[in-house]
């Protein structure tokens, strides 16, 4: 019994498991193929074929509020993007992009398992969504992709700049393949969302922007994105693809909104003044946008809406001053006055500054300038930040001894007149 213990001991050490310490093999997990769950086709290429669910919209296609198809000119959207001409450009040959991918850090490690491109076609938007069953599927994938875009002159993504098209780029160098977005435009709807709804919205991801702009709600079928990486990374391993169905839902849907808010924003952009704006924050932001392209004119419309003047102080006084800048750049102060001193008397710091630079400046009114002047130093003693009340009081002061020895240079002339 001795010698059958040591052996058993010696067993164990060298890793043997028999008897009740023997675990029970797990059970082999059952591969289930994409094809089976989602459908699609199989898209030939030079390199072989790649899996893609394909996907047809009427042009006629309302996704939530929105129209899927521009009914307007794009020429504000594309002046924007710093891509003029392509206002010319017929919409058939704008491609709507996005992807799903390996990880969220980009680089030569992360890869897009799944490209989702539409685009517009007579009287459609037809959808690919190309799907490496495995990596070694990815020349044909980038082969599919580049048939699809043939053509097209513009890229249409959300966060697209940052993330999609270099990670994209970085598959079309390592694979030795002529990149078809090198010489197309890129208009990030990100950036312009932002500039439009930020005051407004406090989250202006392609999802809450669904909800609260395109009032369009996904269905259960959909899965957060943060969890797409995990699920690909499990259907690698075991060949399960029940997790990848809803991510192709996603991405279908992702493409499909980028279509609707660029039409939205479109629509927006060109006809501003609309009953369809209805808060005064998005009125002002567009007002922004407009001044930055330099239609002031348009500009001042907006900021001069009733809905603006109507609402809070804070509204209303980033309009004052808004509107009185550009008269200020236009050297029309006789217009800008009246606009700060309304803004000063709401309480506005930035409007009692323009003021005082104003009597300082423009009109001479030294005693005026002062007397501002003199109210911001005390404004300033309840800044509870000490650095910027030191700075601030630094500059205030500094002011101050000017005009006082401005004032006193133009008592003394007077005196020796007399």
């Amino acid at each position: 019994m001795d010698k059958w213990s040591d052996l058993s001991e010696q067993l164990k050490k060298l890793g043997v498991q028999f008897g009740k310490d023997k675990p029970l093999p797990s059970p082999v997990k059952k591969r289930i193929p994409i094809e089976s769950l989602v459908p699609g086709h199989e898209f030939e290429t030079i390199f072989g074929k790649i899996f893609s669910s394909n996907h047809q919209y009427s042009d006629q296609y309302q996704h939530g509020v929105a129209p899927l198809k521009p009914f307007s000119s794009y020429e504000v959207l594309c002046e924007w993007a710093q891509a003029p001409h392509l206002a010319r450009t017929d919409i058939s040959d704008f491609i709507f992009l996005d992807t799903e991918t390996t990880g969220l850090s980009g680089g030569t490690g992360t890869i897009p398992f799944m490209i989702g491109v539409g685009r517009f076609k007579a009287d459609l938007f037809m959808l690919e969504q190309f799907f490496l069953r495995n990596p070694a599927e990815e020349k044909a994938q980038l082969a599919a992709l580049s048939e699809f875009v043939d053509g097209a002159d513009a890229i249409v993504s959300y966060n697209g700049k940052s993330f999609d098209l270099p990670v994209i780029n970085t598959r079309y160098i390592l694979n030795r393949l002529t990149n078809p977005f090198d010489e197309m435009d890129h208009i990030d709807l990100l950036h312009i969302t932002r500039r439009v709804w930020k005051r407004r919205l406090k989250q202006c991801n392609l999802g809450n922007i669904e909800k609260e702009i395109l009032e369009f709600y996904r269905t259960s079928e959909d899965i957060p994105g943060y969890l797409v990486p995990e699920f690909y990374r499990n259907y690698i391993i075991d060949g399960d693809a029940s997790q990848i169905a809803g991510i192709f839902y996603h991405n279908e849907i992702d493409v499909v909104s980028l279509s609707a808010l660029f039409t939205t924003l479109a629509a927006i952009l060109e006809d501003p003044t609309s009953d369809k704006l209805s808060h005064a924050e998005d009125i002002y932001s567009i007002g922004r946008l407009m001044e930055s392209l330099d239609r002031e004119v348009l500009a001042e419309q907006l900021y001069s809406s009733e809905r603006i003047n109507s609402t809070n102080n804070q509204e209303l006084i980033l309009s004052l001053l808004s509107r009185a800048r550009i008269h200020k750049r236009n050297k029309n102060f006789t217009d800008a006055l009246p606009l700060w001193q309304q803004a000063h008397e709401l309480g506005s710091r930035s409007a009692t500054l323009e003021l005082a630079m104003y009597f300082e400046h423009i009109s001479k009114e030294y005693d005026f300038a002062l007397e501002l002047t003199d109210q911001m130093i005390q404004q300033a003693q309840s800044i509870t930040e000490e650095e910027v009340k030191r700075k601030t009081l630094s500059v205030l002061t500094h002011r101050q001894k000017r005009l006082l020895r401005k004032i006193e240079f133009c008592r003394s002339k007077t005196n020796i007149k007399d």
